[in-house]
Formats: structure tokens, C-alpha cells, sequence
């Protein structure tokens, strides 16, 4: 791969402070990418430029106002003059037990996660429409969205709410636009941290920012990682229920 494959573009990383999305936006510079960096802490955005060096701007957005993600996508559209591509990175996760929900963080968690996504379309589709050049517009969903696992929730509903999304946008506007799925398995981040439970194929942020950097490239629609851990995941997802449902009761004990 071309280490300036990226040269001259101008990205939009969402959630870029922490996690995946702070490892992609270091992977990308280093190909040559300039970059929105947006996330709601600003401090650590700042600090991500600092280290970063280059033309890359920062933006603090909390997604789940509309019309603050509204005007902040036509900021980052004046200054740079377009948007190549946008890559949404944004994420909330608490582990619950279904009998035992803190409601107020489920609407919290739904609002960033799926709300945030729906925000953002609805700024940036018009964007790209007036664009001349072909845009990208790329969605991290998870694993997690394939199937019903014990102790997702609201992450993994927020999830497969995500990949039919990306799924609607690839059906009304893939002839003019570069829609893409990420759909990461295990990564080390500050959210999976809070699970307690083993995590088969964990990798780190930097090898899923390798994954994505290279798959945003592609041909492909999504992009998911690690391959063995997807494989046995797409399985258990194409069974009969018969059979997917028993395995998934058999997770939890």
C-alpha cells in the first residue's frame, strides 16, 4: 500500500479523539490525508492536532444536536472547499443486563450511536450532492449489530441499526456516492475495557486503523476485521433461528 495514498484528501473523522477513530486519524495523516478531527472534547482534539502537525482542523461536535452537526459540516466544507471523504467513528457503550437497564443511559447511548448517524446524513447528503467529485461516506457499525448477543444492549441494537442504514444509503445513492460498512470485531479501546468477559481476536486500535485505511480504499462495501472472528460470526448469523437462538443462549453460561 502506498504510504500517500491519502495525499491532498480532505477526511472528516468523527469521534477522532479516542479509541479507533484517534488511530485512524494518526494512520491517515501519515499517508497524507488532511483531516476534520471532531469529537465533543475538544482539549484532547487539540492536543491530536499538536501531535499530528500538518493542516488538519478541529471541530468539537456533539452529534446529537442536528443543527449543530448541520452547521459544523458546512464549517468544515468552507474551509477545506469540499469533503472527500467522512468517516463516522462515533461511539457509546455501558453493558447491560436486560432485567436491569439504566434507561436514561440507554437513550444516551441510542442518541450518540444511531441518532448521531441520522444527524450526520442528514448534513452531509446534501453536501456531497453538490459535490463534483465522487464522496465517500463511511459508517462503523460492529460485530455486534449481527446478531442478538447476551449483555449487548442498547450497544448492539444501536449497531444493527447502523449496518441497515448503511445498507438503505448504499440503495438510493450508491451510483454516486462511496458508501461503506465497518464492522470491527474486538479492538482495545476504552469501551471494550469496561466488558468482563474474554474477548476472542482482540486487536489493537493501530491494526484496526491499518484494516480501515486500507479498506476505504476498496472496492468492497464492508469492512470488517479480524477475518476469522467475522467468518464464524456470519455463520452463526445465517443459521435458522432454531439453531442460532440455542447457540446464543449457550454464550451466557
Amino acid at each position: 500500500m502506498n504510504q500517500n495514498d491519502y495525499k491532498d484528501q480532505f477526511v472528516w473523522i468523527i469521534g477522532a479523539s479516542s479509541g479507533i477513530g484517534l488511530a485512524l486519524a494518526q494512520e491517515l495523516s501519515a499517508r497524507g490525508a488532511i483531516l476534520a478531527l471532531t469529537a465533543r472534547r475538544k482539549p484532547e482534539l487539540e492536543k491530536l492536532k499538536a501531535d499530528l502537525g500538518g493542516r488538519h482542523k478541529v471541530f468539537a461536535l456533539d452529534l446529537t444536536d442536528a443543527r449543530a452537526t448541520l452547521l459544523t459540516a458546512q464549517a468544515i466544507c468552507a474551509a477545506f472547499g469540499r469533503i472527500d471523504r467522512i468517516i463516522f467513528l462515533a461511539a457509546a457503550y455501558a453493558p447491560m443486563k436486560m432485567d436491569s437497564l439504566d434507561i436514561t443511559l440507554v437513550k444516551g447511548i441510542v442518541d450518540i450511536n444511531l441518532i448521531g448517524a441520522f444527524n450526520l446524513a442528514h448534513a452531509v447528503l446534501p453536501i456531497f450532492k453538490t459535490q463534483k467529485s465522487r464522496g465517500q461516506f463511511a459508517l462503523c457499525g460492529s460485530v455486534a449489530g449481527y446478531i442478538g448477543l447476551p449483555y449487548g444492549q442498547p450497544y448492539s441494537a444501536t449497531k444493527a441499526a447502523i449496518i441497515n442504514l448503511a445498507e438503505t444509503l448504499y440503495a438510493e445513492f450508491g451510483d454516486t456516492l462511496d458508501i461503506k460498512l465497518i464492522s470491527p470485531g474486538f479492538v482495545r479501546t476504552q469501551l471494550t475495557d469496561k466488558n468482563n468477559f474474554h474477548m476472542p481476536m482482540i486487536i489493537e486500535p493501530e491494526q484496526a486503523a491499518k484494516e480501515i485505511a486500507h479498506g476505504l480504499m476498496s472496492q468492497r462495501f464492508e469492512i470488517h476485521f479480524p477475518k476469522k472472528f467475522i467468518f464464524m460470526l456470519k455463520i452463526l448469523r445465517s443459521l435458522p433461528y432454531a439453531l442460532s437462538l440455542r447457540l446464543t443462549r449457550i454464550i451466557k453460561t
